[in-house]
């Protein structure tokens, strides 16, 4: 059974050295082969890397800028306010939400819930507003009532509006 074993064992050293090296040169020259392909694709990598880079950069510029997640949400209600302010809107509500941020995030969604009361055609006016904000905005959840009464045409809609920014190392 011991001589069993130690054959079993050294099997692979004992096939090296009875000649079977004829499979170990062809396989060794595919892997040559695949070396080349691959330094011969490194250009148009390394390229495709400084195009990631930059649009990774383009993209952090819409980062919220706050220190905390209180800075930033205040940025993000700055937005929100300056929105509604040339829009005319009835800001009913602005409340801050509790950051979300995943262990292995690098980023930090901060999220801000407004309540207005408008008409569809300023709604929509918001929601492009929203998207197209300087800052990388999202809207996470988006709800609308009809408001019956005296205000005919008016809706109620709450909208809760994500930033993000650059997850705090202790944090």
């Amino acid at each position: 059974l011991l001589i069993l074993g130690l054959i079993y064992r050294f099997w692979p050293y004992l096939e090296e050295i009875r000649g079977g090296g004829g499979d170990d040169i062809a396989l060794k020259e595919a892997q040559v082969r695949k070396y080349r392909k691959i330094v011969q694709h490194a250009g148009a990598l390394e390229k495709k890397a400084a195009f990631l880079e930059k649009t990774l950069d383009r993209l952090e510029a819409g980062l919220l800028t706050g220190k905390t997640p209180s800075l930033a949400a205040a940025d993000i209600q700055n937005i929100l306010n300056e929105i509604a302010g040339k829009r005319d809107l009835e800001v009913l509500t602005m409340r801050v939400l509790k950051p979300e941020s995943e262990e292995e995030d690098l980023y930090t969604t901060i999220p801000v819930q407004i309540t207005i009361r408008c008409t569809v055609r300023q709604l929509k006016e918001v929601v492009y507003q929203v998207e197209s904000a300087s800052k990388l905005l999202r809207i996470s959840d988006f709800r609308v009532r009809v408001v019956r009464g005296k205000q005919e045409g008016q809706v109620q809609a709450t909208l809760t509006v994500e930033g993000f920014m650059e997850k705090i190392a202790n944090g």
